[in-house]
């Protein structure tokens, strides 16, 4: 099977403020730690996602709602910068701009606690999310939204034709929304939560697909599950292939799924196959782990272009 599609994208999702700390373990609780490296800088998996699209090359807009503080004046000067269209981003002043707190050890793996604040704010029925869509060829969303706006967002794009990427992340139940997806992606762990199974629990990659085969039944035309530095899996009616990631060493691995899920629809966007698509986001991917925060660390065109040479430069020698 062949997902072809072509022009803008639309990402409607959420912008937190990433407080970041090292730590060489998480507290109990009644304990406190002593940790290093603080910084704060923008995330949110539906900004991340659109900055990382804007800087592979394409034409994106954000759709969310921050707050009127500081932190939501943060966010309109990076996205503006980065080249994100900011014409359907919401204010309030009704919640503070979401927030994000990272635990991040000296393995590059991280936790994450995440306040939504402000994204809750975005309404089902905003009409910036049908607006938006109109103007899409793609529309990327997550869960770090209210449930009932990423329903209402995926049904609305559905009934007019527009591919749907869904990332379900942070993975919560949504049999509800994958009638109306065109593509999941999901980690691992989330493949897991999504057939209600233990996240801690180990499967094989011989189980992943049977699960991806099983919410294939759901809806979605493909499922994409990406497995960190063995690549993704996808699956769809046709069967299943995996696509490979170049190896590299680690430095955070926090915005791994974002760049991949924006890299998938700048891909796509390209009129790139499903299979070209998820094999150069596993390039963006394994890129972007490479650096610190999630924002400083997302390539532009140029630097991936480069990295991806090196290492097919590396791979053939």
């Amino acid at each position: 099977m062949t997902i072809t599609a072509k022009g803008k994208i639309a990402v409607v999702g959420s912008y937190n403020v990433g407080m970041v700390i090292n730590t060489r373990r998480l507290p109990v609780w009644g304990e406190t730690l002593i940790g290093s490296g603080f910084s704060e800088g923008p995330g949110g998996k539906g900004s991340n996602q659109a900055v990382a699209a804007a800087r592979l090359g394409g034409d994106v807009c954000f759709v969310g709602c921050i707050g009127e503080d500081r932190c939501g004046d943060d966010a309109v000067r990076m996205l503006e910068n980065e080249n994100v269209d900011i014409t359907y981003l919401k204010r309030t002043d009704e919640a503070k701009t979401g927030v994000g707190f990272i635990f991040l050890n000296g393995h590059g793996e991280n936790s994450i606690i995440i306040d939504p604040g402000a994204n809750l704010k975005l309404m089902p029925n905003d009409p910036s999310i049908p607006l938006s869509i109109d103007k899409a060829d793609i529309v990327l969303v997550q869960l770090e939204n209210s449930i009932q706006t990423i329903e209402e967002t995926v049904r609305i794009a559905n009934e007019k034709g527009k591919t749907v990427i869904l990332n379900p992340a942070p993975a919560q139940e949504i049999s509800s929304l994958l009638r109306y997806v065109t593509i999941l992606t999901p980690n691992e762990s989330e493949l897991k939560i999504l057939a209600g199974l233990e996240p801690s629990k180990s499967v094989s990659h011989e189980e992943c697909i049977e699960i991806a085969k099983g919410l294939l039944q759901k809806g979605p035309e493909a499922i994409v599950v990406t497995l960190g530095d063995q690549g993704a899996l996808i699956v769809n009616a046709n069967g299943h292939e995996f696509v490979s990631s170049p190896k590299v060493t680690p430095k955070d691995t926090t915005g791994a799924g974002d760049s991949f899920n924006g890299a998938l629809a700048v891909a796509l966007s390209e009129k790139k196959t499903i299979k070209e698509a998820a094999q150069w986001a596993c390039y963006v991917g394994a890129y972007t782990v490479m650096g610190a925060e999630v924002i400083p660390s997302l390539p532009t065109r140029k630097q991936l272009e480069a990295f991806i040479d090196s290492k097919e430069t590396t791979l053939q020698a």
